[in-house]
């Protein structure tokens, strides 16, 4: 047993991005995601709401790729700042949202469905559809939890696991550093393991439209060197298998 745990550590160990690669990781997810807003934008000049942005770096991304006025928003932010870019950043939680009706024409939700409480999915989703303009678009991303290197923990088949339980002692071998990170409330999972099935039946109980759901691999050069060739070798079958996928919803 201590063996296989060693191997498991090696393997995630091996999986950790260079800094580099993890700028070349950002610069792909906010070119796909910004093409995404551009496309799906109806009003030039409008306002946009990062939920779940973090200290803002995708934030002021999608703001230099954009014609939208860019605002985040993260519960662990305390109070309010500014992002590195000089966006305005404000605490608030995805179903809590501190926004008249109909303030955005555009939400992101990049990588953030998979941390809401299950049983918060649902309010979240409502609440974003209530702060969308008629018209405005929901653009995001959802990573695979099946594909075969969890994207949070970096290690070896970790969504596949049946219970919470396995999946919490599983994850005390992730080499991430964001591992001793503390939930921004007691109780809350590093992540869920969930997929655009549930996304898509809640985005339509909240009132929003799909308009468009495609799979996402990020390039050779943003994964980690130890796997790129073999990434090379793989690409058809990650069409199939993705790492994630991004989406569009639109408000009617």
């Amino acid at each position: 047993m201590a063996q296989v745990l060693d191997v498991t550590r090696s393997v995630g160990r091996s999986l950790l991005q260079s800094d580099g690669e993890w700028q070349a990781r950002n610069h792909a997810l906010a070119d796909s995601l910004g093409e995404l807003v551009v496309r799906h934008s109806r009003r030039e000049g409008g306002r946009g709401l990062d939920v779940g942005c973090q200290q803002g770096a995708l934030t002021d991304a999608l703001a230099a790729r954009t014609a939208l006025a860019w605002t985040g928003v993260d519960p662990l932010i305390a109070g309010s700042g500014r992002s590195p870019g000089g966006r305005p950043l404000r605490h608030a939680w995805a179903h809590d949202l501190p926004f008249p009706d109909g303030a955005w024409d555009c939400v992101l939700l990049a990588n953030v469905y998979e941390h809401l409480v299950p049983r918060q999915r649902q309010p979240a989703l409502d609440e974003i559809g209530r702060v969308l303009a008629p018209g405005g678009a929901v653009v995001g991303q959802l990573p695979n939890p099946f594909f075969p290197i969890e994207s949070h923990s970096r290690l070896p088949f970790m969504g596949w696991l049946p219970s919470s339980r396995l999946r919490a002692a599983y994850w005390r071998l992730a080499p991430v550093p964001w591992k001793d990170e503390p939930p921004p409330a007691p109780g809350i999972e590093p992540f869920y393991v969930v997929t655009m099935r549930d996304l898509n039946r809640r985005a339509t109980a909240a009132g929003l439209e799909r308009v468009e759901v495609r799979t996402f691999n990020y390039p050779v050069a943003a994964l980690p060197r130890s796997v790129q060739r073999l990434a090379g070798w793989l690409a058809p079958s990650l069409r199939i298998v993705p790492w994630a996928w991004q989406f569009v919803y639109r408000k009617a």
